[in-house]
């Protein structure tokens, strides 16, 4: 599987408060790349410039969504690892070949990228989002 990877492109992290963790990061010396609310996805959500990478902070915005992606008494904890590729509708094919099912039939739009997610329960535990970058146009 690493040949259908092209990168890291980027690891999420669900925190408790979006608003202390970006102070945390730009005191780190991180650059903020962009920062947005996402209604649909019920979240709001910073990407931060780390090397190569980048960290993306995403605080869920509704109870429910906080409890499913941060649990209880969390600060924080590790989500996804997003790795980028080059067709994200040919490698969500790919992986579904490989028995690893995914969270959305199609790809999902989220700022200028289009975006697919493993569900963990197929994929070792381990959710991946495949990340074809500056696809929206």
């Amino acid at each position: 599987m690493a040949d259908m990877f092209k990168r890291i492109d980027h690891i999420g992290v669900v925190v408790d408060d979006i608003t202390e963790a970006r102070a945390l990061l730009e005191s780190l010396g991180m650059r903020l790349e962009r920062a947005e609310e996402v209604p649909a996805r019920n979240v709001k959500i910073a990407f931060y410039h780390c090397g190569d990478g980048r960290i993306e902070l995403i605080e869920p915005t509704t109870p429910e969504a906080r409890r499913r992606r941060l649990g209880d008494g969390n600060q924080a904890r590790l989500e996804h690892i997003g790795v980028e590729v080059d067709d994200v509708s040919q490698m969500m094919r790919a992986v579904q070949g490989l028995g690893i099912e995914l969270t959305t039939g199609e790809p999902v739009p989220v700022g200028p990228n289009l975006n697919a997610w493993t569900e963990p329960g197929t994929s070792k535990g381990i959710q991946f989002q495949l990340v074809q970058r500056d696809a929206v146009q």
